[in-house]
């Protein structure tokens, strides 16, 4: 990544602990070019009106920059920011709260987090591996977490449980020796996750574990199959197993929530391997049982192979196939597809 440094009094702040002694602000930035079959230009599955699958070819790109801003205090306590350009009004707050960026406080106590940023239970359970699809083809290998807002799929499509009282969220984590615990709340403060984990060597490799639990308030939400958009309040229990061995790695996510009555389990499965400059991935999730109003949704599942060849640079050339839940589109279920070049700064 390039960076752009800035350094003044004009920058220098009140801090826990003290007067900054020290700050920084870094410039990042992606973008991506190619090709998408099937897919709107941000991956997700092309629909049309009446929400059938659309099969044509289209080309597809996109530019982000943002930064990353840094200090520390005399007595040595960190704090920070990072937004995306395309995020700044969410990031400002409004009268609502903060929705897009995060903010923390760091120390030996512990690092503090607001915005938008991990759950407790999403901190250490996470995604599936295995997916260097050039736009992330939905992002459909992502688990869907309801303290993180409960979406299927990237923050711009395909609301599922979409709940607009998730952010900011507010998240504690401490680490030691390997082992992590993690407690956050909802912008209300009634809603709360909790999650740990650890990570460790074995055998040569690597391995992690984890665990969280999400206790959840009712509330009104866009794209649920619930009448009106109301969910009732529940619970959701994952827990995710993961290993790596040189350049491979796996890792098995398994998810159960329960919303009054309502509620759906899910399994899934990532896979990665690198060969010098390329790297393969798949992985397939499967929705196990659902009741209460989500029977539609009760043994849909969606899977992908995918690859990554390095250019060098901060170039890749990325590229997925992709088989989506048929209830995206009218119990039709979707192939789509993507190839181009990713490109970081």
């Amino acid at each position: 990544m390039k960076k752009v440094l800035f350094a003044s009094s004009a920058l220098a702040a009140l801090a826990i602990g003290g007067v900054a002694s020290a700050q920084g602000i870094s410039l990042f930035g992606t973008a991506r070019l190619g090709l998408g079959y099937g897919i709107d230009n941000e991956g997700g599955v092309w629909v049309d009106e009446d929400g059938n699958k659309q099969d044509d070819l289209r080309a597809v790109s996109r530019v982000r920059f943002g930064v990353n801003m840094t200090g520390e205090t005399n007595s040595g306590i960190t704090f920070g920011a990072t937004i995306r350009a395309d995020n700044a009004i969410g990031g400002n707050g409004g009268t609502f709260g903060q929705t897009a960026g995060e903010v923390f406080v760091s120390g030996s106590f512990g690092t503090l987090t607001f915005g938008d940023t991990n759950g407790a239970d999403e901190q250490w359970v996470g995604d599936l591996i295995g997916d260097y699809s050039l736009t992330g083809l939905g992002d459909y290998d992502e688990t869907t977490f309801l303290s993180n807002g409960g979406s299927f799929g990237n923050d711009t499509g395909n609301d599922f449980f979409a709940d607009p009282e998730a952010r900011p969220t507010v998240r504690y984590d401490f680490e030691i020796a390997g082992f992590g615990i993690s407690a956050s709340a909802n912008r209300l403060l009634n809603s709360f996750a909790v999650g740990g984990g650890y990570a460790g060597n074995f055998a040569g490799g690597t391995f992690n574990v984890g665990l969280g639990y999400y206790d959840y308030e009712s509330f009104t939400a866009a794209g649920t199959p619930f009448p009106n958009g109301e969910v009732p309040g529940g619970k959701q229990y994952s827990g995710v197993i993961g290993a790596t061995y040189g350049d491979y790695g796996a890792n098995v996510i398994y998810t159960d929530a329960d919303s009054d009555g309502a509620s759906f389990s899910t399994l899934g499965v990532g896979l990665s391997a690198g060969f010098g400059d390329f790297s393969v991935g798949a992985w397939w999730r499967q929705i196990l049982d659902a009741d209460g109003g989500l029977e539609d949704l009760k043994n849909s599942n969606a899977y992908a192979l995918t690859g990554q060849y390095d250019l060098g640079g901060g170039a890749t050339v990325n590229g997925g196939v992709q088989r989506n839940y048929d209830f995206l589109s009218n119990d039709d279920a979707a192939t789509t597809a993507d190839f181009g070049i990713s490109m970081a700064f």
